[in-house]
């Protein structure tokens, strides 16, 4: 008799566990290579699943042995077995509306419904934007997505009543954290002079409605009035299961959605498209402190964040005591807070301002909540490690996983201080990729740019980190977010800090057990363990050892979730 695998004979003598006491079936799924990121069993060539749950793994051979009767599927038996990816940060409202507009961004998209070139100066762009509109049916609005000021220059509301003074023409940029409408734009949707100085100060000071901008908490206040359009559910269904059936195509097996917009009907279409039991994977949703706070009292903002607990249904569910808190603005629209400021003097934005930020934090944190927190500038990135600081002394806590979500701009002093106070990285490396080059040279200068996202000095100061496309601000494709990680190769075609790669492995771990464990989710999803769900993904070559400039053209085959198989569509 062959030696029987450790993890077997472990399962058995736990277990006491014989194939006849079982009803249910089992199934043997083998595979070429399967990279399990299991601390016990590093590799394997199969895996024995009961229901949704991973039973044992091992050699084929010793499998089969130990369980004669169980059926074995071998239609991945020429390809790669990872963990199933996780995408723990996406917001699929968003990635709806961009599937169903006209698409002028600074990089080519492949969805399934659109496949669009990059634009990557003013005057493709706005050709490219006249010929859409010439070509539109008359009775419609114009809804766009993808314009980058850096790349296209200004865009304003003349700017887009000459391409129509008579069409409703909506500009969303490419952070989504600024809108450009034009004079018809703004009819339509019922944004009036009036409801603009009608607005707090804070909003006002980022809503100009000569120029037909709103951007940051100018933004936030006109949104709920494009809802008007965006909201319709034959526009909103559609562009729900156009994401579904992307993010399927890139191997996601996990998704979450961290502050979500609390509008009750937006979630019913959510729940209604991605919580049908045939979506191919499991949704996870927490709410936005800054959301809550524009709604309610200080005073109700625990409540009303577990009151949302209620919302999820089906494959969709809100995490329990888990929070999203907002620093500074988009990098996108160089609103990032940074210790140095700009090279043309302007200034970035707060999203939370600090005495509202200090206070929601300390009622969360005080409450047991994991923060999860978005930061791009380096100041912000101060102001964040010195609340947790504060807070941590005044009342300690452990296993926190106080998050910084996204981790822009930094500095290299600041990665100790983020150790030594236990904090986790979700970051977008994507950052890197799209604007490196053009930020080094306009805004942040080289020094800073080339430096961002610096997961290589994250992973040497064996800080735990994974990775996010917060899409559609990146292609929500984790292969393409680990080959962003590991080549840090920008639209230049440079090398960005090549100091601040990471190996092929840590990238793997940041889209599978890192997501996983960011989420508080770790004892069930993330790697190919006994006891936890049989959540696979299937590639036609090993990520960890393909030429790393290689990783983000690996065919993606099928996925397996909790123990069913998913088939994409061509393979």
């Amino acid at each position: 008799m062959k030696k029987r695998h450790l993890s077997v004979i472990l399962l058995l003598f736990l277990s006491d566990l014989s194939y006849s006491d079982s009803a249910e079936k089992l199934t043997i799924f083998d595979a070429s290579e399967i990279v399990t990121l299991d601390e016990e069993v590093k590799s394997a060539d199969a895996v024995l699943v009961k229901s949704d749950r991973i039973i044992a793994l091992g050699s084929l051979d010793d499998l089969t042995e130990q369980y004669p009767k169980a059926s074995i599927n071998h239609q991945f038996q020429n390809d790669v077995m990872v963990p199933g990816f996780i995408e723990h940060h996406i917001h699929p409202f968003l990635s709806a509306i961009t599937m169903n507009a006209e698409i002028i961004a600074i990089e080519e998209w492949d969805l399934p419904n659109n496949q669009s070139r990059a634009y990557r100066d003013r005057d493709s762009y706005m050709q490219k934007l006249s010929e859409i509109e010439r070509n539109m049916r008359v009775d419609v609005p114009l809804i766009t997505w993808g314009f980058h000021h850096y790349f296209h220059g200004e865009l304003t509301r003349d700017d887009l009543d000459r391409i129509s003074n008579e069409r409703p023409i909506l500009v969303m940029h490419r952070s989504y954290h600024e809108f450009i409408l034009n004079t018809p734009a703004l009819e339509y949707f019922e944004i009036s002079r009036e409801f603009v100085e009608s607005l707090d100060e804070e909003a006002r000071a980022y809503a100009d409605y000569d120029r037909g901008h709103f951007f940051e908490q100018g933004m936030v206040s006109v949104f709920p009035k494009l809802l008007k359009y965006l909201g319709k559910p034959e526009y909103l269904l559609s562009g729900l299961q156009l994401t579904e059936d992307y993010l399927h195509q890139n191997g996601v097996t996990m998704i979450a959605n961290p502050g979500a917009w609390l509008i009750e009907s937006l979630q019913k279409a959510k729940n209604f498209v991605l919580g049908d039991e045939d979506t191919p994977f499991r949704s996870f949703f927490f709410p936005s402190a800054l959301i809550l706070s524009e709604q309610y009292e200080e005073s109700e903002l625990i409540e009303q964040a577990e009151a949302l607990l209620e919302w999820g249904e089906g494959k969709v569910e809100y995490l329990p005591n888990r929070i999203k808190l907002f620093s500074d603005g988009a990098m996108y629209s160089q609103n990032m807070v940074l210790k140095d400021g700009y090279l043309d003097g302007h200034h970035g934005a707060w999203l939370m301002q600090e005495d509202l930020y200090r206070s929601v934090f300390k009622l969360f944190w005080d409450a047991g909540f994991q923060i999860h927190i978005h930061q791009n500038g380096d100041e912000a990135l101060d102001l964040i490690l010195d609340v947790l600081e504060e807070n941590l002394k005044r009342n300690p806590r452990k296993d926190h996983r106080t998050t910084i979500v996204h981790f822009g701009i930094s500095g290299a002093n600041q990665i100790e201080r983020i150790k030594s106070l236990d904090a986790i990285i979700s970051a977008n490396p994507y950052y890197v990729t799209a604007l490196s080059d053009l930020y080094s040279r306009e805004g942040i200068g080289p020094e800073r740019a080339l430096e961002m996202v610096r997961l290589g000095d994250v992973n040497r100061a064996g800080i735990r980190f994974g990775l996010h496309s917060d899409m559609p601000m990146a292609p929500g494709a984790p292969l393409h977010l680990m080959h962003s990680a590991v080549n840090r190769i920008n639209f230049a075609n440079n090398v960005a800090g090549p100091k601040q790669r990471v190996p092929a492995l840590s990238a793997l771990e940041a889209v599978t057990i890192d997501a996983a464990y960011i989420m508080g989710l770790e004892k069930d999803y993330g790697s190919i363990s006994i006891g936890k769900f049989a959540n696979f993904t299937i590639l036609s070559d090993n990520p960890l050892t393909i030429d790393p400039k290689l990783i983000k053209d690996i065919e993606i085959k099928s996925t397996v979730v909790e123990g069913k198989h998913y088939p994409i569509t061509g393979n």
